[in-house]
C-alpha cells in the first residue's frame, strides 16, 4: 500500500487518493493494534506516506492558484471522514467544498 501511495505521490500527487490512503492506513493502523503489531506499524506507514502525498497535491494546488472544486455532498463527506479519522487538511478540504 506505501509503494503506491510513494509511486503516485512522486509523479501525480492527487488529494482524493491521498486521502483515500489515508482513510485505509488508518483503518489499518486501527486494527492493528488489535491485530499484530507489524499490522499496526505498516498502517503507520502507509498513513505517513498518505500525508506526504495529501501535502504535495496541496502544494501543487497552492502554486496552481489553490482552487478546489465547489461540491457540497462530496465536501460534507469529506469533512466528515476527516472529522472521524482526525485528518485536518481533509476537514479543511470538505469545508473548501462546500463554501
Amino acid at each position: 500500500m506505501a509503494s503506491n501511495g510513494d509511486s503516485n505521490s512522486s509523479s501525480n500527487p492527487s488529494m482524493l487518493h491521498g486521502h483515500a490512503a489515508y482513510v485505509a492506513a488508518a483503518a489499518k493502523e486501527t486494527i492493528g493494534s488489535y491485530a499484530s503489531t507489524d499490522m499496526q506499524n505498516s498502517g503507520a506507514s502507509d498513513k505517513q506516506a498518505a500525508i506526504e502525498e495529501m501535502k504535495a497535491a496541496k502544494q501543487a494546488s497552492d502554486e496552481q492558484g489553490g482552487q478546489v472544486s465547489k461540491n457540497e455532498t462530496l465536501g460534507k463527506a469529506e469533512q466528515t471522514l476527516g472529522s472521524v479519522t482526525g485528518c485536518e487538511g481533509m476537514e479543511e478540504e470538505g469545508a473548501k467544498r462546500q463554501a
